[in-house]
């Protein structure tokens, strides 16, 4: 059901809907810097660890981190998810966060981005001594410590309910800015519905919602078979934009995801981002090349991810989903 429709001024639905707020980054903001600017901090430049808290309400350790960039002084906040040695654990996946992060790029534009800025990184052991005293490299022949670093959301907090019926049909910014979630975790098949996995900004003019963890998604096998999950569309009507951007995804876009990081090592061992795009084997998510390591969605996964990008335009061709 369009929210609209509900409302008795159709026009001014219509005006509030376009002129809803976008994820806003600074101070007063969800994100220090916009994201794109954030992603590349977080992936390549040089920082120092100068806080470590912990955080909670997830299964597996994570911290919070503040980190000091000495090239301008700026510093960040953080949360920081080590990888299981080897890389992959259950519900530890770097690489599935990052394709989270990676796949709302389809049809998102920054401002709109439901999931924060996710990158991996091989934290040095040298500088790695705040978060852990005497920690050892968990990827083979390297000097660092792989994992997950992301955005720390500000002004943020846990939805009373991951789905407001009430609200979606009375507020068309809150509508608009939920089918981008909504539509988001169906593309990567979400499987892991814990209240802290969700969080939406304290801005009540602009109510924007974020997945916080997206470790069990791409088809994950192990997740609460009891309750239900967000790997479906759960409203009748989804924003216009996104469906619009969806239609224009074509295969070499999709392919692109095969190769989301490829982290090689320097002279001191330090696995660092390269820009290599070229899978080196995508029938697997993690893939170690005798030297550094490259992480993506494997072949199985973007097979998947089109089929339901097929499959949620074929249902509002057919009318069973109408767009706002």
């Amino acid at each position: 059901m369009n929210p609209c429709r509900l409302l008795s001024l159709p026009a001014a639905c219509l005006l509030a809907a376009a002129v809803a707020g976008a994820q806003p980054s600074g101070p007063d903001g969800n994100i220090p810097l916009p994201a794109p600017q954030l992603e590349q901090r977080l992936l390549v430049e040089p920082f120092q660890v100068v806080e470590v808290g912990k955080t909670s309400g997830g299964m597996m350790t994570t911290e919070k981190l503040t980190l000091l960039f000495p090239n301008d002084g700026m510093r960040i906040k953080a949360k920081w998810k080590a990888a299981p040695t080897g890389g992959e654990g259950w519900n530890n996946y770097p690489r599935r966060e990052i394709g989270a992060y990676a796949v709302q790029q389809l049809f998102l534009d920054p401002d709109d981005y439901v999931v924060p800025p996710s990158v991996a990184r091989c934290i040095p052991l040298a500088d790695y001594e705040p978060i852990q005293a005497k920690a050892t490299p968990n990827i083979p022949h390297t000097r660092c410590v792989l994992g997950t670093l992301s955005a720390w959301l500000s002004n943020v907090e846990e939805p009373k309910e991951t789905y407001d019926v009430e609200r979606f049909t009375r507020d068309p910014r809150f509508a608009r800015l939920f089918g981008n979630l909504n539509i988001l975790t169906y593309l990567i098949a979400h499987r892991d519905r814990r209240p802290s996995n969700f969080l939406i900004s304290t801005d009540e003019l602009n109510p924007q919602m974020f997945s916080v963890d997206n470790g069990i998604a791409f088809g994950d096998l192990l997740f609460n078979y009891l309750n239900w999950q967000f790997d479906n569309i759960v409203i009748g009507s989804l924003p216009a934009a996104a469906v619009a951007r969806l239609r224009a995804v074509t295969p070499e876009r999709l392919a692109q995801l095969e190769v989301l990081e490829d982290l090689q090592p320097d002279a001191d061992g330090i696995l660092r981002a390269s820009s290599t795009t070229t899978p080196v084997d995508p029938k697997h998510g993690e893939r170690a090349d005798g030297k550094g390591i490259q992480i993506g969605l494997t072949t199985a996964e973007i097979k998947d991810l089109a089929q339901r990008i097929h499959d949620l335009l074929a249902k509002v061709d057919s009318g069973k989903l109408t767009v706002f």
